[in-house]
């Protein structure tokens, strides 16, 4: 995985994702290229304006940066929520936790964010939309705001590159972005570029491929009845939650066709349609099937499986 990729986007089939080029690891851009990155930003912006222009091919320098590893994490919590509640709604389908840091259940005057449960008048809420009760997934990158995690998680970056995730980072981050989510929605306003949309969206998992950063996740969205999105755009604003305005690892496209994706790295979000490695780059992973004493491979060293003793379904290359 490299840190810098050009990057083209336009529109592209059900079974490909909008990026095409590998990885990246936790460097930063150099400033030459500040000029043609902020070009881009303002083109994507321009072009959300106009649902149905999808012929626009953007290019653009993209950084990957990864510093405190919460870029990939949040981007990784976005496609799990996804998956397993299928929609994003997160200022419904999340709560505040009132925590002292430790773990989930410990109490305290911190804040970080947790699962709702129930039903409001659209249906049911968090946890209460998972099959399993629990939204294991979801769980797992969730777990990772706290301080059970420290000097434990590492995210792969390129080459022999892995960066440590900062769980107390992460748990101010979500709390402030879920704030934000929350304020947006509060607010929303169809057929705005930078508004939240009051458009239900309904989600589901369609495909993966190699991204601008690490690995494309393609859903379909539509609305509640079925029917497409009126506003397919505006969905990259009900991802406030995982910073979408400022986090590479999300990389929100419309690729029309009622298809939109986003972009973590591999190993944190269980993929259906990718081939096992044989040997995993990742060292962190989130299966719902063990692979406790696989091989792994983090920062370059050849290493095992072994499961986190906070959850049942991280396991850390160690």
């Amino acid at each position: 995985m490299n840190a810098n990729w050009f990057r083209a986007a336009g529109i592209v089939s059900v079974a490909f994702a909008a990026g095409a080029f590998a990885g990246c690891g936790a460097e930063g851009i150099n400033e030459a290229s500040d000029d043609v990155a902020r070009a881009a930003t303002e083109s994507d912006e321009n072009a959300a304006i106009d649902e149905a222009d999808y012929g626009t091919v953007e290019q653009g320098l993209m950084s990957c940066a990864n510093p405190d590893g919460t870029n990939s994490v949040m981007a990784a919590f976005a496609v799990a929520v996804a998956q397993e509640l299928g929609r994003w709604n997160a200022s419904k389908d999340f709560i505040q936790n009132n925590t002292s840091g430790l773990s989930e259940g410990s109490s305290g005057s911190q804040q970080a964010i947790k699962l709702a449960s129930g039903s409001d008048a659209n249906g049911p809420l968090g946890k209460s939309r998972c099959a399993d009760g629990k939204c294991a997934r979801v769980q797992a990158l969730l777990d990772l705001q706290y301080d059970q995690a420290n000097n434990q998680v590492f995210i792969q970056g390129s080459g022999s590159t892995r960066v440590l995730l900062s769980p107390s980072a992460l748990r101010s981050r979500m709390f402030a972005k879920w704030g934000e989510q929350k304020a947006c929605d509060a607010a929303a306003r169809d057929g705005s570029a930078t508004d939240c949309t009051r458009e239900q969206n309904v989600l589901k998992f369609v495909t993966s491929a190699v991204g601008g950063c690490d690995t494309n996740f393609t859903f379909s969205a539509k609305g509640t009845t079925g029917a497409a999105l009126k506003f397919p755009n505006q969905l990259k604003n009900e991802l406030k939650f995982a910073d979408s305005a400022a986090n590479p690892y999300i990389n929100f496209q419309n690729l029309g066709n009622g298809n939109i994706s986003i972009d973590p790295t591999y190993g944190l979000d269980e993929d259906p349609t990718t081939v096992v490695q044989a040997c995993a780059a990742a060292c962190t992973k989130i299966s719902s099937v063990s692979v406790a004493g696989g091989c792994c491979s983090c920062g370059g060293v050849t290493k095992v499986f072994k499961k986190a003793a906070w959850n049942n379904v991280t396991f850390l290359c160690q």
